[in-house]
């Protein structure tokens, strides 16, 4: 006979294993199945922000992740004319002020197996095709080595990442979204590093970025992303992130640097907004519910605080057993609670800022006055929602920089 667990989990990135070790740790029997054999590689820009290293900490992992990741103590902002901004990580109640930068290939597998200590079950190489809502309980269907099985449990949480398949198979989506889409590789043998995160809006189609992410005295992290706002668009990730390469600048900052391993392309589901996150029996975590800031594309920090909430609201609904389309709503109330402000004014400010008209001057002022620095880093971190950087205050010192 087949074991009924309580909350059956699909994806074992940083929003996957967040709710499984919290719902674990508090005796919840929980099965966490993902298509990969750990530890695997993710493409990600690998930032851990303070919010997210806030959540690290609550997990009993910020010791871990330091042990591996590289310590950032504040941003290089350069504009589309080559204007550079520096800022350190402002000081908040509650958060360091500092970054990490922490490879997905240790931070994924560091979460996973905190997850399974907890007490949850993993099953790897196990592809889902399909979930299945009965009246009672849900059924997880999928592949492993060809072979079809399923596994039943009281409730299900989609956290498949940018993967879709399933929200429009379960009807959690109508429609497939706008997204973003990014390329990154690792370069190692740099030699003029410092302890910044570095954000590049030259060199790249806007709106966009390209980075370069240290991850130790010599090695970084470099990539580049632009939203694709329509299909049709020629352009890649890839061809993206060469002529940031090749962009005069940026190959001075790389030297004579060599790339470690293949350059990797990802999309960025952006669209919580107005994403379903919850049905009968199923609600959804991080990436797959949009949750990838639609300004910055932070989505690790994100992924991890959907994973606390999505815990807190399970644990809740066990206690009662009530798993019904209403009972889960107060899990998309919490959601919207913490992140629709932040989506919807990064968005506005994605679409005013995101230009070489703006941009410039914006960066420009940010490098004269302490308030709208200030206020810039705090909207990159999300600290603060970005209609802050609508206010007249703001406004009027970049109108002042052209």
């Amino acid at each position: 006979m087949n074991t009924l667990y309580d909350i059956a989990i699909i994806g074992a990135g940083p929003g996957g294993t967040t709710t499984a070790s919290y719902l674990a740790r508090a005796g919840v029997r929980v099965l966490l199945v993902d298509k990969a054999k750990f530890p695997r590689d993710k493409t990600c820009g690998d930032a851990l922000s303070p919010n997210a290293l806030k959540v690290l900490g609550d997990l009993g992992l910020l010791g871990a992740v330091k042990d591996f990741g590289f310590r950032l103590n504040g941003v290089r902002l350069v504009a589309p004319d080559g204007n550079e901004m520096v800022a350190s990580i402002p000081q908040k109640a509650g958060l360091v002020d500092y970054l990490y930068i922490a490879p997905r290939y240790r931070l994924d597998n560091l979460l996973l197996q905190h997850a399974i200590d907890s007490g949850a079950e993993f099953k790897p190489g196990f592809k889902v095709s399909d979930i299945q809502v009965e009246r009672d309980k849900v059924a997880i269907v999928g592949k492993n080595r060809k072979v079809t099985s399923s596994f039943t449990a009281r409730m299900g949480v989609i956290a498949t990442g940018a993967n879709i398949s399933l929200l429009k198979k379960t009807g959690l989506m109508s429609h497939s979204p706008k997204f973003a889409v990014a390329a990154r590789a690792y370069f190692e043998n740099l030699t003029n590093l410092d302890n910044l995160m570095e954000i590049r809006f030259d060199g790249v189609p806007i709106p966009g970025y390209g980075w370069i992410f240290p991850t130790s005295a010599t090695s970084a992290n470099v990539g580049a992303g632009f939203l694709k706002k329509s299909r049709n668009l020629p352009i890649t990730a890839r061809r993206v992130f060469d002529t940031f390469l090749a962009h005069g600048p940026v190959q001075e900052r790389l030297g004579n640097s060599k790339r470690m391993g293949t350059v990797k392309s990802y999309p960025l589901h952006m669209g919580f907004s107005a994403a379903r996150t919850f049905s009968d029996r199923l609600i959804v975590v991080g990436e797959a519910a949009g949750l990838v800031n639609p300004f910055t594309g932070e989505g690790i920090d994100y992924a991890m605080e959907s994973g606390q909430i999505a815990a807190q609201v399970l644990n809740h609904q066990l206690g009662r057993g009530d798993f019904s389309s209403r009972a889960l709503h107060a899990y998309d109330k919490k959601l919207r609670a913490r992140f629709q402000s932040i989506f919807v004014w990064s968005t506005h400010m994605r679409g005013l800022y995101m230009n070489n008209w703006l941009l410039n001057p914006l960066i420009r002022a940010a490098g004269k006055e302490s308030f709208v620095r200030k206020s810039f880093i705090e909207i990159l971190l999300g600290y603060c929602n970005a209609g802050k950087a609508l206010s007249p205050h703001i406004i009027y010192h970049v109108l002042r920089n052209f």
